[in-house]
């Protein structure tokens, strides 16, 4: 039996003795305030109020913390410009940076002072030079000068004979540790989507000394993050290699943690075999909450034969599996990983077939998310909401929210795709609605981004979508078009079984009308009526005015079968007609509501209701005319003005 893998080496340096840090303009300043403007909250010679100093204790922290970049002067405190009269001269800062030497180390500020002390005493004379012509620019809101951003701004140079910045070089000041300007290289990369780029970033970090030791022990880390670079751009084959080799470094330096997160990235990726289905995480002491919840998105897939109650099962142990890795393991909060099972809920309700409570979930999100970050929530929410209020007919609207600098501010180049094919797809369903045939396939295909795509979404076409549901749903479609429906039964009571047992209620509503389309045609009308009346209240309730339209006119059509063409049963079907064409002409269908119109009248003359037949008449040629004219347009200015938009956002993250 092998022995078992040696942990890496200690780390003789502590953190807090890393000779990281920089003696920078902006912590002179700092040192002022602490010097002027600091007192004890109950110390008697404290002539400030207390809220004042509460206030003042909190920017102290925060700036000297350094958790955010250094906040210009006038931004921190503009009223006291007179801080820069004692410093007009060199020795001025010598001076008052020995008189701090007297605070404590013990507190947070008393530390920050001695390390800026001991700091300054190492510095030669043209490091102090340099450090008091900073701190005068650094008081004109100018910037460090050329020669002097890499001491002022980056870390010093380890390099004894180039390093002129410190007079006394301790054995730690000869010593070039790992720093973190080389990930935020990568960090840039990854989000322009340059691959060059990142790939130097991430070695050059990985590349550098973490410890005294001759092995970094940090290989996997690299792997994982390059892997994760490579599963962000679909480049799926790149990523699996990049997996395995990240598993076995991982097995060698003994890191069971990045053992899991490799783990279950590769379990996210699709499998080689055809035909196998993926593997389903089981709950690890490691497993990070978001791996659980990404299991959902292999289980909401119909090929997998999973019913949605699976969904919701792994939703609540994704959660119930955070809440643990909070409150038990002490894990890091992240807002974001705390929102994500909101969104996973709005998905899935909406796959479900409850639009209404999928805009609750949606709520929830844009109510507590972060306004024009990088926050991959918000967009989905925001993403599928305008892509449910372009269905509705509302396509200039959804366009128009996309748009909103708040949406694309900060994303990264993986998501700019995400959002640019979200208004390429309102695009397309709009260019479908209208029979605009030329306009997808001449101005839209050619400029469609970079992501999944179903040719059969928008148009007539022979690749499947690859759906138990959806595909015979359309070859019954693509036969009605025919009229050749009744060689379709066989492939809607196959979508009809799958669609129920599968919990897709909004399918099955679809398929619940295309079986009574078909059963007019066997002379079913009674029964093809009653179906119908069980499920309108359904489709009322949910709205999708595409669906409802289609079920109304579907209706009218098996009243008046049903009731032999009788006065009450043509009566009864005025109603019907009339809203559902004016429902089509809401969502722009020209088409469709020119066939309604054209039966809505024929009824009306039979009814002997002449004056009402004439407006609908007179509709009906204004949707016609309005049909052919939209035919025939295939680029529109305004498209063209927003694509330019897309086009330049795009130009913008890649230059970051």
């Amino acid at each position: 039996m092998p022995p078992p893998p040696q942990p890496p080496p200690p780390d003789p340096v502590p953190t807090c003795a890393r000779p990281s840090h920089v003696l920078r303009p902006h912590h002179v300043f700092l040192l002022y305030a602490l010097a002027h403007g600091f007192y004890g909250l109950d110390e008697d010679d404290n002539t400030m109020p207390k809220r004042f100093s509460y206030g003042f204790q909190r920017l102290l922290i925060r700036e000297v913390a350094e958790v955010t970049s250094p906040r210009p002067y006038r931004a921190i405190l503009t009223e006291i410009e007179q801080a820069a009269s004692p410093f007009r001269e060199t020795e001025a800062v010598d001076n008052f940076i020995h008189k701090l030497n007297r605070l404590s180390r013990r507190s947070f500020f008393g530390y920050f002072c001695h390390r800026c002390f001991v700091t300054f005493t190492k510095l030669s004379i043209g490091g102090i030079q340099r450090l008091h012509s900073g701190f005068l620019a650094y008081l004109r809101g100018e910037g460090p000068a050329q020669d002097d951003r890499l001491v002022l701004d980056g870390q010093i140079r380890r390099d004894v004979i180039t390093n002129d910045y410190q007079l006394f070089k301790t054995k730690h000041d000869k010593t070039e540790y790992a720093g973190a300007e080389t990930y935020a290289l990568f960090m840039r990369g990854l989000t322009t989507g340059d691959s060059n780029v990142a790939n130097d970033g991430l070695r050059r970090f990985f590349e550098q000394k973490f410890h005294d030791g001759s092995e970094s022990g940090m290989r996997q880390h690299a792997m994982l993050n390059l892997a994760r670079m490579y599963y962000l751009r679909r480049e799926l084959a790149a990523c699996r290699k990049t997996l395995e080799e990240a598993i076995t470094a991982s097995r060698t330096a003994g890191d069971n943690k990045t053992l899991q997160h490799c783990s279950s990235l590769l379990h996210r990726l699709p499998p080689l075999e055809r035909g196998r289905r993926p593997i389903i995480n089981e709950v690890q002491p490691d497993m990070h909450p978001l791996e659980i919840l990404a299991d959902v998105r292999k289980l909401i897939n119909v090929q997998h034969q999973q019913p949605l109650t699976a969904s919701y099962e792994r939703i609540t142990q994704a959660i119930g599996l955070y809440d643990h890795f909070i409150d038990v393991q002490s894990g890091q909060y992240v807002e974001s990983e705390q929102l994500a099972q909101h969104v996973v809920q709005s998905v899935v309700w909406d796959t479900f077939g409850c639009s209404k409570l999928a805009r609750v979930e949606e709520d929830i999100i844009t109510a507590f998310s972060e306004v024009g970050g990088d926050d991959n929530n918000r967009l989905t929410v925001t993403l599928n909401r305008a892509y449910h209020n372009a269905r509705q007919g509302k396509y200039e609207e959804s366009i128009a929210s996309l748009l909103e600098p708040d949406v694309w501010r900060g994303l990264n180049i993986a998501d700019y795709n995400l959002w640019a094919s979200e208004i390429w797809n309102i695009f397309a369903l709009r260019a479908c609605r209208h029979r605009k045939q030329r306009q997808l396939k001449e101005y839209l295909m050619p400029r469609r981004p970079h992501t999944p795509h179903a040719p059969r979404e928008y148009q007539w076409a022979k690749e499947p979508i690859g759906s138990i549901i959806r595909d015979p749903l359309y070859e019954a479609m693509l036969m009605r078009m025919c009229e050749q429906s009744h060689a379709s039964v066989d492939q809607l009571l196959t979508a009809l079984w799958y669609a129920e047992y599968h919990g897709r209620y909004n399918l099955y509503r679809t398929a619940i009308i295309l079986l009574a389309d078909v059963g007019l045609e066997f002379g079913m009308s009674k029964w093809c009526k009653r179906v119908l009346d069980e499920v309108m209240p359904q489709i009322m309730s949910e709205n999708d005015l595409e669906q409802k339209a289609f079920a109304q006119f579907t209706l009218a059509r098996c009243t008046i079968a049903a009731g032999d063409s009788s006065q009450a049963a043509l009566e009864a079907a005025v109603p019907l007609l009339d809203a559902a064409g004016k429902t089509y002409a809401s969502i722009d269908m020209f088409a469709a509501q020119c066939d309604v119109l054209f039966l809505l009248s024929v009824i009306l003359h039979n009814v002997d209701m002449h004056e009402r037949r004439d407006e609908v008449a007179q509709e009906h040629a204004t949707a016609l005319k309005m049909r052919e004219h939209v035919h025939t347009v295939v680029v529109e200015p305004w498209i063209e003005d927003v694509w330019a938009i897309v086009t330049e956002v795009g130009a913008a993250i890649a230059s970051r």
